[in-house]
């Protein structure tokens, strides 16, 4: 088998850095400008307006590549910038742009702008679907999800024209890029714009059945990308580009690993049937790691041994646990400051609410709620698996009633998901089903086959008109915020007079992973799964005694919360007044007592328009009650 046209891609936070790169052998170079960018925790890392035009010509001039790093997410009072930003990239003909938010796309096509477009890994592309589906809007290629197995990378290449990128080395997060908010829930630095405090680096103790005995330990900190010994592995299923993570890296610790990558992927085009690998360049990387080296998920999911858990070999430990903000009884003298909303103005919110159980939605009985989501994450305890039975009785118990109903589904959805999405498409003729919520770009692709309805959820980090405005014009209608605007934010997005909803009540799933805590301390002498999820609850806590709820759905991925829920309630006036339409309730975990109580403080503040401020404080202190672990406004309201 011949490789052709294989790209080395090497990161650079300096000039000094840059340099290196090239002469270590790096064919293509990425970089960020001194904003707008993943990487803005250090101010002597990043280019200038001027550097960023040396180093295209730099790089030209020996027939190399330039690609900028604009990944963040981005809010609506960035959007100008962003604009002449834009341009100037543009003028200075970088070769493309890396990015997150579907907004740059709307930006470079109001103003009519040509660079190419590379989809960000923290997009989490993961499926050939979601591939097809940046084809449509003129990206040349994807950064692939580093949660993907070698598979699933080849099933992607094989049925998608797109350049297949994927990270060799480096740092790993153990979320799914793109859905960790948990540093956003703490203190409302995010993840997705690059001030993550990195609370997966914190000693975690595990709770549940046949765990808590042992002390504490790194239980999140994953260890580092070694795919060195697999570059055949990945050329055979069609990655034509190796990046190589390290922008906040020095010089020589960059250059060093360029260069034994470099070596080895000549070696490997050279002569694919000869060795890929050598020992002193083996030796080498051991090294000079950082912390030790796994493979993620490329031939099985990530267990206890990519984990360091001893925490030995991590180089810094930039936050630790520490008390988090929880909504308290006297702090509802705030409602007495909220506004008014005008009553010859005001149109009463529509409420949606989504539930994981057929005895759920019963319970729901002939209350006023306008949208009944039903919960497709199937998680494993005490949820159900909705089927077409189970779907179409649904539908017959508000048949007689005006209330839509939508599916929702996973936040996370790989290759080896698309079947149960496109199985979905099946249930558009069942009568009474209006649509779906989708959470990834696949889902979107594949439900709009349907003709039904299709909403947006929190998965797609909507958070500026211009993302919006994008994903209307791909068929969306309502929209969901990003789970992770501050208010102000929040504000902005609404004064576009986008159709957006907002949760306001529920559980906070703060992280994603592929990482099966439970299964570390179940496995019986074999290595087999006993399963424990289906039977017991499970909770990891930090130093302080503060647990943090895992599920765990039929994939066995963990889905990790915050351990308040959300609550918004004191806030609903302030919400009305800006122009907010949609309220959203999760109440997939919620046992039907306290759905049913939740639900009817929320109906009787939507009808009441926030007039009787003594009422909403009464309200609010029986919801208080009714959640004693504790509730938080986080992150659009008072965090740390």
């Amino acid at each position: 088998m011949q490789f052709d046209e294989v790209e080395l891609l090497a990161p650079a936070g300096k000039w000094s850095v840059l340099e290196k790169v090239v002469q270590a052998g790096a064919d293509a170079v990425y970089l960020g400008g001194k904003g707008l960018n993943m990487r803005m925790l250090r101010p002597e890392f990043n280019f200038s307006p001027q550097e960023l035009i040396d180093a295209a010509k730099y790089l030209h001039d020996r027939n190399k590549k330039i690609y900028i790093t604009i990944n963040n997410l981005y809010y609506d009072s960035e959007l100008d910038e962003i604009r002449d930003y834009l341009r100037f990239l543009q003028e200075i003909k970088v070769d493309a742009l890396i990015l997150q938010d579907m907004a740059i796309v709307q930006l470079c096509r109001e103003q009519k702008l040509d660079i190419p477009l590379h989809a960000s890994v923290q997009m989490g592309i993961g499926s050939s679907a979601a591939a097809k589906f940046l084809e449509t809007q003129g990206f040349a290629r994807a950064i692939l999800s580093k949660n993907l197995s070698l598979d699933e990378i080849r099933s992607i290449h094989q049925d998608s024209a797109l350049l297949i990128e994927y990270f060799a080395h480096g740092d790993l997060c153990i979320s799914h890029t793109g859905q960790c908010y948990m540093s956003s829930f703490m203190t409302a630095a995010s993840g997705n714009r690059g001030s993550c405090i990195k609370p997966c680096r914190w000693k975690y103790g595990l709770d549940g059945d046949g765990a808590g005995s042992e002390p504490a330990k790194y239980l999140l900190a994953h260890n580092d990308l070694c795919l060195y010994p697999h570059l055949k592995d990945l050329l055979e299923a069609g990655v034509r580009s190796f990046k190589i993570e390290g922008r906040m890296r020095e010089p020589d610790y960059v250059a060093h690993l360029v260069k034994i990558y470099r070596q080895a992927l000549d070696r490997v085009i050279a002569n694919p049937d000869g060795p890929a690998t050598d020992e002193e360049e083996v030796q080498e990387l051991h090294k000079h790691r950082i912390r030790d080296f796994t493979t993620g998920n490329l031939y099985r999911r990530t267990g206890l041994e990519s984990i360091g858990s001893s925490g030995e070999r991590e180089p810094v430990f930039i936050s630790s646990a520490f008390k988090l903000n929880r909504l308290k009884k006297e702090d509802n003298h705030n409602i007495e400051d909220l506004p008014a909303v005008n009553k010859e103005n005001f149109k009463i919110p529509k409420l949606s609410v989504k539930v994981a159980k057929l005895d759920s939605l019963k319970q729901l009985g002939k209350s006023e709620v306008d949208t009944i989501i039903l919960a497709c994450e199937h998680i494993s305890k005490n949820q159900a698996a909705w089927d077409k039975n189970s779907i179409s009785e649904a539908l017959s118990l508000v048949n007689d009633r005006d209330t839509e109903i939508l599916l929702e589904t996973p936040r996370i959805v790989t290759e080896s998901d698309l079947h149960a999405i496109e199985e979905l498409n099946e249930l558009a003729s069942l009568p009474g089903l209006s649509g779906f919520i989708v959470n990834d770009y696949g889902s979107m692709k594949i439900l709009k086959a349907s003709g039904l309805k299709l909403c947006g959820g929190p998965g797609l980090n909507v958070s500026n008109s211009a993302a919006a405005y994008f994903l209307q014009q791909n068929g969306l209608s309502r929209l969901t915020a990003s789970p992770e605007l501050e208010w102000s934010r929040l504000k902005e997005l609404l004064a576009s007079g986008i159709d957006m909803e907002l949760i306001v009540q529920g559980p906070l799933c703060g992280m994603v992973t592929d990482f099966c805590l439970p299964r570390t301390f179940s496995e019986d002498e074999d290595g087999l799964c006993l399963s424990p999820c289906l039977y017991a609850d499970f909770a990891l806590y930090d130093e302080l005694g503060q647990k943090y709820p895992i599920k765990t759905d039929k994939k066995c991925r963990n889905y990790l919360y915050y351990p308040f829920d959300l609550c918004l309630f004191a806030e609903l006036p302030l919400l009305f007044a800006a122009g907010l339409k949609h309220i959203r309730i999760d109440a997939q975990f919620y046992n039907n007592v306290i759905l049913q109580q939740t639900l009817e403080i929320y109906l009787e503040a939507c009808q009441a328009m926030g007039q009787d401020k003594g009422k909403q404080i009464d309200s609010l202190n029986t919801l208080l009650d009714i959640f004693p672990q504790g509730l938080t406004r986080s992150p659009l309201f008072n965090v740390n």
